[in-house]
């Protein structure tokens, strides 16, 4: 789980990556290294540019309200110099099992968890997730990138479990709310919208979100957006995570 957060692109389509000398040098002023315990005005606003095994146990107690996680597929990759490889399952549990009760006492009392994963790695991390946390939701979100298979399903999707530490949580549902058009719109006695709105452009109602989300896009590989990080995760996507289950202030 190891990660040069700076780093320089030789393929001009992956330009949304390129760092000129100059954006390095003032990059990498916000780059932190941890080699001792420290307090958390040393690393508010900063990034921990180091091995997680090596930065963990220098970082304080209880002090995390929401922890993405994004683990390594149990594929063999290289994530820009660090080279994992696919385990036998057993083996991969007892890895991730590792990195959670590594960083489980960084965690406060109310905090969130969301943990990536695709449909391979999901059946062996869900056992783990039970025993360490209370599993609240499963949501699968549309990957839609690759060939077809011919003798399969063609997998499109990947999963983020919506754990928490206890019952007591932050949930900003008005946050992420989705805004569809009505199909079949219900009126009240008097002939006005019931919990719709029209517009110049139809009929509109804010809905709840579901664990099943259509309306993320990646890029594909011919985009410049596109890296090679086997996992790529849009912007959209941690930007709702964060929205529903922080608060401004709060550290994630």
């Amino acid at each position: 789980m190891r990660e040069k957060v700076i780093q320089t692109k030789s393929r001009s389509r992956n330009r949304t990556l390129n760092c000129s000398p100059q954006e390095i040098y003032a990059l990498s002023r916000e780059l932190v290294y941890l080699m001792s315990d420290i307090s958390l005005k040393t690393i508010e606003n900063k990034i921990i540019n180091q091995d997680i095994f090596e930065a963990a146990p220098h970082l304080p107690i209880g002090f995390v309200d929401m922890l993405v996680l994004d683990p390594p597929y149990n594929l063999s990759k290289n994530y820009n110099g660090y080279l994992f490889k696919a385990k036998e399952h057993s083996e991969y549990q007892e890895w991730f099992a590792g990195v959670v009760r590594l960083l489980k006492p960084m965690l406060k009392p109310t905090a969130t968890v969301y943990v990536c994963s695709d449909w391979r790695t999901s059946v062996l991390i869900a056992p783990v997730l039970t025993g360490e946390f209370r599993i609240q939701n499963r949501i699968a979100w549309e990957r839609e990138k690759g060939r077809g298979a011919k003798s399969n399903w063609k997998n499109n999707t990947e999963d983020i479990w919506f754990c928490t530490v206890s019952e007591q949580y932050t949930f900003n549902v008005d946050a992420v709310k989705l805004k569809r058009k009505v199909i079949a719109p219900y009126r009240t006695a008097d002939g006005s919208p019931k919990d719709w709105q029209e517009e110049a452009g139809g009929n509109f109602r804010l809905t709840h979100p579901s664990n099943i989300w259509t309306d993320i896009t990646i890029p594909f590989w011919s985009m410049p957006e596109n890296t090679k990080h086997p996992t790529q995760k849009p912007e959209k996507l941690i930007a709702k995570l964060v929205l529903a289950s922080s608060d401004p202030g709060r550290w994630c």
